[in-house]
């Protein structure tokens, strides 16, 4: 290496290691208490021959139960969905399974449920990011007064799909 190129990156580095030497702010650990403001009954009619209901309820230990139906007001079918959020390895974790409308039917193997780890929380906003068969994927929900949205990307069959639910309050 020419006397030139040491200089170069000597310059280098001595100008980098003041923003090397910055340690990453520390962020705060989500827990389960934080996620106590997605309790309640959420209901979304802006699909127009679909009603989608989802409920949160805070259960012992601070868990967080959940269940959550999608279906056709005009024809047979739609999904049914059960959830739990845990503390697992330090992070609240989901996980879920879907059904079909009339229970006959599991989407995920009985062993095997949809596992997805919280990422990030706020004052009413959670990320979770899946595991396993579903990495790469993530949800987010986000709570402004009596409106709690959804928005979910996620891979199907190859391709990339976006879900998006907006809910209001039911009293």
């Amino acid at each position: 290496m020419s006397s030139k190129h040491r200089w170069l990156c000597l310059a280098v580095l001595t100008l980098a290691s003041p923003a090397l030497a910055v340690e990453p702010m520390a962020r705060k650990p989500c827990a389960l208490a934080d996620l106590q403001w997605m309790a309640g009954t959420w209901r979304d009619t802006g699909e127009a021959n679909v009603l989608t209901e989802e409920r949160w309820v805070s259960g012992p230990g601070g868990r967080l139960v959940g269940s959550s139906w999608r279906l056709h007001t005009d024809a047979d079918g739609g999904v049914l969905e059960s959830m739990i959020v845990t503390m697992e390895n330090g992070a609240p974790t989901m996980r879920l399974r879907h059904f079909d409308s009339t229970l006959a039917h599991a989407r995920e193997e009985k062993d095997a449920p949809m596992i997805f780890v919280v990422s990030g929380c706020g004052t009413g906003s959670v990320v979770l990011d899946g595991t396993g068969p579903q990495t790469g994927e993530h949800f987010t929900y986000s709570r402004d007064g009596d409106t709690l949205k959804f928005v979910g990307d996620f891979v199907h069959d190859g391709k990339p799909l976006r879900a998006e639910a907006r809910f209001a309050k039911e009293p």
